[in-house]
């Protein structure tokens, strides 16, 4: 059987050289490489608004404000106690004290005038603006938090817009499906493109093929030298995406000031991964069903 292999060996060595000349000024991976290589970059893109999607609903969420007004005569000790009883609440992320007199400078430079020189007092009091962790942040909690300090005596009054909360749930909503839709329909495209590309390369390939399956060469030896080629592929063209997407990355982070803030460095992680993972899965699978199509056709099909 081991001569039979390298007798298989030869006879398709022997065709390959006799193509050599012809495919040298455009070689048949090239195309191969590229149309891999643009699937994975759309892959890459597609996992890129995913996490930065759910990034940007957390953003979104978590700045939704609680807002209490306090009274003009409320002791600056007791707005202290206030800050810290909230500040040891585990769902609030952050809570800003505004004193009376930040609020009427900030009034002066929207007013362009000094409204307490006309007025003679200053009638702005302070108020604290209180944010919620991302998963916190859901109409249960806020309206608990609002109820809790409209019922402080220093607290006039409080307030936040519950239908911000809800268009950004379903706004959220709407964009993952949207998402999800893609994801599928993506999915299908690159399986498609990615075993055409495959197909297509093999099958200029396909007498070499069947030179090896006369002499007797094992279909296991036949196939792998055709799938470590199109895994190869696959690797080629996760390095060529990659470099895409960081030039890509490079360019958002110079209208970003933190690109982090959308995806974090393991997440990029686990996005390269995938790319990878899925440019050695899908070349695999391809070229395996692909080679086996040639091995199971008859000597006048291959025409």
């Amino acid at each position: 059987m081991a001569n039979l292999e390298k007798r298989a060996i030869f006879a398709s060595n022997r065709k390959v050289l006799a193509l050599k000349n012809t495919r040298r000024k455009n070689p048949s991976f090239i195309p191969s490489i590229l149309s891999i290589s643009m699937v994975l970059l759309m892959l890459g893109l597609f996992l890129l608004l995913a996490f930065s999607a759910n990034k940007m609903k957390d953003y979104l969420k978590e700045n939704v404000t609680l807002t209490a007004y306090l009274h003009l005569d409320a002791h600056e000790q007791q707005v202290k106690e206030l800050v810290q009883e909230l500040e040891l609440n585990k769902s609030i992320k952050s809570v800003k004290w505004t004193t009376s007199e930040e609020a009427a400078n900030e009034m002066k430079v929207d007013l362009g005038q000094d409204f307490i020189q006309t007025l003679g007092y200053n009638p702005l009091g302070g108020d604290l603006e209180v944010k919620f962790h991302s998963d916190q942040a859901n109409q249960q909690n806020l309206a608990a938090t609002k109820k809790w300090l409209s019922d402080q005596a220093l607290v006039k009054d409080a307030t936040y817009q519950s239908s911000q909360l809800d268009q950004i749930e379903a706004n959220s909503q709407k964009l993952l499906g949207g998402i999800a839709i893609l994801g599928v329909l993506f999915t299908i495209i690159a399986i498609t493109l990615i075993n055409s590309t495959i197909r297509l390369d093999l099958y200029s390939k396909r007498f070499i093929i069947r030179s090896m399956q006369l002499v007797g060469a094992r279909r296991w030896f036949i196939i792998r030298p055709f799938i470590g080629k199109s895994i190869m592929h696959g690797i080629y063209g996760f390095v060529i995406s990659g470099l895409i997407l960081s030039g890509v990355l490079y360019l958002l982070s110079t209208y970003i000031p933190d690109p982090q803030s959308l995806v974090s460095y393991v997440e990029l992680g686990i996005i390269a991964g995938i790319i990878l993972g899925a440019g050695i899965l899908l070349t695999f699978v391809c070229s395996w069903f692909a080679t086996r199509k040639y091995l199971r056709l008859k000597l006048e099909e291959l025409y």
